[in-house]
């Protein structure tokens, strides 16, 4: 009887393995509801059900720039940088492969909408050592973290800007299941002292890892019609929270696609995608440099916020 049931077990095993479906054929976007993010993108079938999907600044129309270029930079580890590539195929992901640093999220199949999602916003760019990257309203959908309890995504409003960071010049955000924009959460401005003493206004990132503070920038001319993807729009999805500063100063503006710009004393703020970024001696992010403080752009100059001491 042993024997008879093992050889059952075997072709069990069997019959299981050559039928079963492929994991990266076919996926479905659903939904994330929490207090902090409202509805975020999810996937909900598959051995990666239940991991948040990402977009990251860094990706243009038709353009992506979160590739498959080999870079060394930080990434979480205190004891120095290593080699990775931005993405890779989802794949890397299921079979442990960890020099991805934000595995794209594929299907060879469409993609489908879960309660909640909108399938119109659903698509699919085909990319060179990824394949079928799914897309939402345009913007390419990454992995990075499996789905916590209570809900704290660790990519999210992570930046990745020049070395030590892992320099792929950006910031990476949750998405909105409503229309696939970024979904940054409630955001916190506060102070920051870059260098020598000076007082500067800063947006805090990387909330939910090693908080820190990433200095924001105006732009001096009232529209710039080509900041994206290098100059990056504060954004919040409710009235930000102030630390430090005065909050009668701190207020939002609508842009045309509905996202709130969060604004100082009526003036847009903006992160650099090439900011600098400092460690400490633990390899926990420190304050930031002023890089990009008085860049030109269209005509505009981009500056710091400075603040009386």
């Amino acid at each position: 009887m042993r024997v008879a049931a093992v050889v059952v077990f075997a072709f069990l095993v069997v019959l299981f393995i050559v039928f079963r479906p492929s994991p990266t054929k076919g996926v479905t976007l659903g939904v994330i509801h929490s207090s902090a993010y409202g509805n975020v993108l999810d996937v909900t079938s598959g051995p990666l059900a239940g991991f948040p999907l990402y977009e990251f600044s860094g990706d243009a129309p038709q353009r992506p720039g979160c590739g498959t270029t080999r870079a060394r930079g930080y990434d979480l580890d205190p004891n120095g940088s290593r080699e990775m590539t931005c993405t890779g195929p989802m794949s890397d992901m299921l079979n442990d492969v960890t020099s991805d640093d934000w595995p794209a999220l594929t299907s060879s199949l469409r993609a489908l909408a879960g309660p909640g999602v909108r399938q119109d916003l659903i698509g699919t760019i085909t990319r060179a050592g990824v394949g079928k990257q799914v897309t939402y309203a345009g913007h390419p959908l990454y992995l990075f973290d499996p789905s916590s309890a209570p809900f704290r995504p660790l990519g999210e409003d992570y930046p990745e800007t020049v070395k030590p960071f892992a320099p792929w010049h950006g910031y990476w955000t949750l998405v909105a299941a409503r229309n696939g924009q970024s979904d940054p959460g409630r955001v916190l401005i506060e102070l920051d002292a870059p260098r020598h003493g000076e007082r500067v206004l800063a947006v805090q990132v990387d909330p939910n890892v090693s908080p820190f503070a990433m200095s924001v920038f105006t732009y001096s001319k009232r529209l710039c019609s080509h900041c994206a993807p290098t100059w990056v729009p504060v954004l919040t999805n409710a009235t930000p929270l102030v630390r430090g500063v005065d909050p009668s100063s701190v207020g939002t503006r609508r842009l045309r696609d509905g996202a709130l710009q969060v604004t100082y004393e009526n003036r847009p703020l903006y992160e650099y995608a090439r900011q600098t970024v400092q460690l400490k001696s633990d390899g926990s992010p420190g304050t930031t440099g002023l890089a990009g403080a008085n860049a030109r752009l269209d005509g505009g100059t981009f500056s710091p916020v400075k603040l009386a001491n």
